[in-house]
This record gives structure tokens, C-alpha cells and sequence, in this order.
């Protein structure tokens, strides 16, 4: 279909730093300033289909509102994690004060991630990646996007092709999609990449030899490699009693193990949720309603509050309660109880026992660190600011312990988001650039609304709170040495984007800075 001109703007009616949407047709764009230049790409995120007209702008790049994907206003390239493909772009003239747009007939919405007609080939080099989620799939298209032209051989047991994890507790609990629509590259598109796809267990990493030893059926045994990726990323924790096994007693770690829950929550109302960390809590707040019982027991005494400060976590915990949810706080399961080989009952320390037709047991995740052998230390693997963990050798994902940016310590950060940027910087760094890793960690949870958390606070001395808590709307500030390491926020006066935006140029601002600002963030962005 021909591409045809349209008058979309007054020059002057767009702002130096301002996005705007406008309209042609059934295409929506996104317009931006630079200049007497003006940038045009599709309008909406291409992860979740946010608005980025609400975006924060940096620079010539964009935050996504919802969940900081970042891309280029100038060529719409998809610059951070997470979701697949980058904006469609517009070619934009200027006449007579006048924002003249090129809008094909049938306008995409996006481009793909990475052209298979990009993909160079011919090279002798074979590089391994260890594990097909997100952060296998994101080194593998980078390395693509970088050139690499030698083989590239994504090595897994899971038999789906790479999908996103984090929708299973969220939208697939909902039922707002089914497990199979979380897929996020499928098998045939990583064969077009020409990326090969192993069906195995890596069950050790020879590191001095730069050798895989594989165990599969129809898989080779071994695999000499001149650079490898590593990030196996982890198994669901286990409670160590007694029915753990049975039918009815779910983890929700796969997308196996969301299709075989999904099946016991269409015909079961009775559920008990042993675990209050993320996957429990956003299993509670999705299940809740459609006259289901769900019941959530944790030894915590306030959810959340370990890592964000009782007024959060009560926060959050009083939401879920007033949702429907039964949260019974300082319990220990003593045991799970079965009849006729299905589990019927929890019960707690205290003798109170909590009915139910199924149980699902959120009490963590196990890092998957057997392959690594003397490389894992205290339930990681150290790595450098490359992410390097021996010659030849890049670690990330769930088992990485990283030296974080801004910080002096090393962090292990079970974010699904970081495990794509690490996949990133991991393909660089295959390919000889050595520069550290500086990613600002972000993270987003659904409990009957956002939560987004950005930075990273191991620990902190205080917590300065903008908004209003009881209402649901605000962003606290974590401090550590007159310094904001990270935020939680929710609502309208959630400004973690704005944050973000500042962290990344200055991973670690002043307090002092952020107060004088009346802590809004905006106005301490650098482009």
C-alpha cells in the first residue's frame, strides 16, 4: 500500500521535551522534539502495549510507564528489557512550521527484535548459552545484533520455546491469557536466527577446558566452546515435609507447572497458599473473587516488611484482606494433611488446620548451581563487573552474585528484567567489551495494581515517604549513607520512572537532592 504524507502538528505545538500522541488513520504515533528535528514511532510499548506518551523521557530515549522498557525516540530501537521488538519508525519533515509525517497505508506497530536478514555467518567460533529464558533468548539476539557470525547453540531442558515467566503468577492466574500466549520467540523464529536449540541438562561446566558436559536423549555429550553464557536461572524451593508430592500440591515456577495449577483452579474454590513472598502474594491477588477461598499462610508477621518496612508491607497485606484474601500471619505449616492421596487440609504449629482443594507452596526459589561446582560459593556465583566468572566464562540470571553499580558490595538479584539486561551486557562481553556492568535494577509486581521497585537496598538507614499510604498512592525512598538506593511506588504518585530515569546517570543521588526537589525526580533528569 502507498506511503502518504500527513500535516499531523503545528511545530509549535509540541513541546521541547514533550511526547505526544496523535493520530492517522487507525495509526497512532508518537511524536518528539530535538531541536527543530522531530522523531515519529508507533505510540505504544511493544511489551504490554503501554501508552508512552506517559512516558518519562530521557534524552532522546523513552521509559515505558509500566514496566521501564526503554527505547530510542530516534529510531525506535528497543534499548532496555523487557518485552520483544522495537517501535516502527516515521520519516518526519518540517515545512513551514508544519510536522509532516510518511505513514504507510498498512503501518506496523513494531519491528522485530533482531532481522534474520541481519544475521552473519562463516565463522568458526561456537558460543553457549546455558538456559532459554530471558536471559539465554536476550544474549543470544544480541549477539546477532552484533554480528556475531559463528555458531550460537542455546542449550535448556525446558521444552517450550522461551516465554515470559513473569505472566504465569499474573495474567495466566487471572486467566487473561493461557499459558501457550506467554511464548515470547518462537522455536521456528530462533531457527530463522539461525540459533540452535539443544534439548538437555548441562550437568557440569568444565571452565579450564571450556567444555559442557550435556545428559539428554538424542543430545550430544559434550560441547567445546570458545565463549559461554551461563544462566540457569532456578527451581521452585521445596518445604521439607511430608505430601509435597501429591496431585493436588502445586509449585508455580514453569509454564507446565502454570498449565497443571490452571486445571485444579477451574474445578477447586478451597486454596491455600503456603508462602507470602512474590509469587504467593500475586497468585492471592489473582485468584481472589469468582467465590474462590484463598488463604495464605507465612511465618512473616508482616509480608514484605523484611524488604520494604512495616508501613509498606502492611500496606500491601491490608489490600489483599480487604480483597477477600485470608492472610494468617506468623503461622508455620506443621504439615500437609491427605486423604484417599490428595491433600485436604494445611495445618499450622499452633494446631489450626486451614481446608482446601488445592495447595500451592510459595516459599522460594532454589538457585540451579550444581553445574557450576567450585565456581558456586555460598549459594551464587561471584562474577566481575563483566559478569565474568572464569576465562571465557560470563554468569547471570538468578545465580549471578554481580558488584552492583554505585554500590560496594555484590548483589544476587532474582529480577526477571535484570536477567535480560545481563543476557545483553553477557553477549558484549563474548565479543570483547569489557565495560562493567551498569544496569539499574527494576522489578514490578501485580497485586490488584502495580507495585514497581527500583534500585537495590540491601540495607538501609531510613525511608522517606511521598504520598499518601492509606490510600494506596505514593513512592518510598530508601536511604543508606545520604544517599537514595532505591523506591517502591504505586499509584499516581508513584515516581519510580522519574527515578529511574536519575539512577541512570547517577545510580545512587543524594538525598539531599531529591529534598530539594520536593522529592520529584523530574527535575534532577539528565539526558
Amino acid at each position: 500500500m502507498a506511503t502518504m504524507q500527513h500535516d499531523v502538528l503545528a511545530l509549535d505545538d509540541l513541546g521541547a521535551d514533550e511526547l505526544k500522541e496523535v493520530e492517522v488513520g487507525e495509526t497512532k504515533l508518537l511524536l518528539a522534539r530535538d531541536g527543530d528535528r522531530v522523531f515519529a514511532t508507533s505510540a505504544k510499548c511493544t511489551h504490554k502495549g503501554a501508552p508512552l506518551k506517559n512516558g518519562t523521557r530521557v534524552g532522546n530515549s523513552v521509559i515505558c510507564p509500566w514496566h521501564h522498557a526503554i527505547f530510542d525516540l530516534k529510531t525506535g530501537d528497543h534499548r532496555e528489557p523487557p518485552g520483544q521488538g522495537c517501535l516502527a519508525r516515521f520519516t518526519v519533515s518540517v515545512e513551514d512550521g508544519r510536522i509532516l509525517v510518511e505513514v504507510p497505508g498498512d503501518a506496523p506497530s513494531q519491528r522485530p527484535e533482531v532481522d534474520p536478514s541481519s544475521r552473519k555467518t562463516g565463522g568458526d567460533r561456537v558460543f553457549a548459552i546455558i538456559g532459554t529464558g530471558a536471559a539465554g533468548l536476550a544474549c543470544a539476539q544480541e549477539l546477532v545484533r552484533a554480528g556475531f557470525d559463528g555458531r550460537i547453540v542455546m542449550i535448556g531442558t525446558e521444552g517450550a520455546p522461551p516465554y515470559d515467566r513473569t505472566d504465569l503468577s499474573k495474567a495466566v492466574l487471572k486467566g487473561e491469557k493461557k499459558p501457550g500466549e506467554t511464548v515470547l520467540v518462537e522455536t521456528d523464529d530462533l531457527h530463522e536466527l539461525g540459533i540452535e536449540r539443544v534439548h538437555a541438562r548441562v550437568t557440569r561446566i568444565e571452565a579450564g577446558e571450556r567444555l559442557l558436559v550435556l545428559e539428554g536423549r538424542g543430545a550430544p555429550t559434550e560441547l567445546h566452546y570458545d565463549a559461554c553464557f551461563a544462566a540457569p536461572g532456578s527451581a521452585a524451593a521445596e518445604l521439607p515435609m511430608d505430601n509435597t508430592d501429591l496431585p493436588n500440591v502445586f509449585v508455580l515456577r514453569s509454564i507446565e507447572d502454570a498449565k497443571a495449577l490452571m486445571d485444579a483452579v477451574a474445578v477447586e474454590t478451597e486454596i491455600a497458599i503456603v508462602g507470602s513472598g512474590f509469587i504467593g502474594m500475586e497468585a492471592a491477588a489473582a485468584l481472589a473473587g469468582d467465590k474462590r477461598s484463598v488463604t495464605v499462610i507465612t511465618p512473616e508477621e508482616v509480608p514484605f516488611a523484611s524488604k520494604w518496612g512495616e508501613k509498606v508491607g502492611r500496606q500491601i497485606t491490608e489490600q489483599h484482606r480487604s480483597n477477600g484474601v485470608t492472610v494468617k500471619t506468623g503461622a508455620k505449616v506443621a504439615s500437609i494433611d491427605a486423604s484417599d492421596g490428595m491433600a485436604w487440609s494445611v495445618t499450622t504449629e499452633d494446631g489450626e488446620s486451614v481446608r482446601t482443594g488445592l495447595v500451592l507452596l510459595g516459599v522460594g526459589a532454589k538457585p540451579n548451581l550444581d553445574l557450576f561446582g567450585d565456581l558456586a560459593k555460598d549459594g551464587k556465583v561471584p562474577v566481575d563487573g563483566s559478569l565474568k566468572a572464569s576465562d571465557g566464562l560470563w554468569v547471570g540470571g538468578d545465580v549471578a552474585a554481580f558488584p552492583l553499580a554505585g554500590r560496594d558490595y555484590s548483589a544476587r538479584i532474582e529480577h526477571w528484567r535484570v536477567a535480560e539486561q545481563h543476557g545483553r551486557h553477557a553477549a558484549r562481553a563474548m565479543l570483547g567489551d569489557d565495560k562493567p556492568f551498569s544496569g539499574v535494577p527494576f522489578f514490578w509486581s501485580a497485586q490488584y495494581g502495580p507495585i514497581h521497585y527500583v534500585g537495590h537496598a540491601e540495607s538501609y538507614d531510613d525511608i522517606h515517604y511521598l504520598g499518601d499510604l492509606s490510600k494506596g498512592s505514593y513512592t518510598a525512598f530508601y536511604l543508606k549513607d545520604g544517599k537514595v538506593v532505591a523506591a517502591i511506588g504505586r499509584g499516581e504518585d508513584d515516581v519510580t520512572a522519574d527515578l529511574h530515569a536519575v539512577m541512570l546517570t547517577d545510580p545512587t543521588p543524594s538525598a539531599e537532592a531529591l529534598e530539594g526537589a520536593g522529592w520529584r525526580p523530574k527535575s534532577l533528569i539528565r539526558g
